[in-house]
């Protein structure tokens, strides 16, 4: 749910880039009530703006900000790994996109805000609020580690399953069947962490069943020894608690 932006928030915002997230973005700002211009193209001319946010992608934040400096009294980006050079705050919604999603998606999610002064961080809080967002503040000093985290939580997990369904097709068992294995293992994680919900051979100590499966992974036999041997310190952690 959003709620309408107060008198102290920027009341003109450009969204510059168009790809998924700045497409998204731009439909929410919309609806809650800002006066947008965009989703542009990131070297699109536009009229002056109390903040443009540039949905561009991280290589491009520097030139991207370069350009829009004097048609923009404030600049954000959208990066998590990319710190606030170039820019005055930085607002990112700790999510995953496909375009196509409507406002409400940023409705109870993450947001990692920061700003180089006390107002341009209480900017990005309040429009990360506004848009039903919970916002917390990761510095520059902390974002390679931020990001990375969300990389585990998102990209990291998606090679994971690609694995799981190449595996389960070559057995005749269709990406769907494994679908509530991993949301109820998503599910024990968020309540109680992983250590305490560790389930499997390696959490046995069966090693035959393990070898078993490393024989069976084919062309992914590297990640299955990667995977295991960090499955095996989280177990050596549980067994030591």
């Amino acid at each position: 749910m959003t709620s309408t932006p107060s008198p102290a928030l920027a009341p003109t915002i450009a969204v510059l880039g168009a790809g998924r997230l700045g497409t998204v973005l731009a439909g929410a700002l919309r609806a809650a009530g800002f006066t947008v211009h965009g989703p542009l193209r990131r070297d699109a001319e536009f009229s002056t703006v109390d903040l443009a946010i540039l949905c561009v992608p991280d290589a491009a934040i520097s030139d991207a900000a370069a350009t829009a400096r004097s048609r923009a009294h404030r600049l954000a980006h959208v990066s998590g790994a990319t710190g606030l050079d170039g820019v005055d705050l930085s607002i990112h919604p700790l999510q995953t996109f496909t375009g196509g999603e409507p406002p409400e998606v940023f409705a109870g999610i993450g947001a990692a805000v920061d700003g180089r002064t006390d107002v341009d961080l209480a900017l990005a809080t309040e429009i990360a609020t506004t848009l039903g967002m919970h916002p917390f503040r990761v510095d520059d000093a902390h974002r390679a580690s931020y990001h990375a985290a969300a990389s585990f939580a998102s990209n990291f997990v998606l090679t994971v399953l690609d694995a799981a369904e190449e595996l389960a097709n070559e057995a005749g068992v269709e990406r769907a069947h494994l679908v509530p294995l991993v949301r109820q293992a998503v599910e024990n994680w968020a309540a109680s962490g992983t250590a305490a919900v560790l389930t499997g051979p390696i959490a046995r100590g069966d090693e035959e069943t393990v070898a078993r499966q490393r024989a069976a992974s084919g062309r992914r036999g590297d990640l299955f020894d990667a995977l295991a041997a960090a499955t095996r310190d989280l177990a050596g952690r549980e067994d030591d608690a």
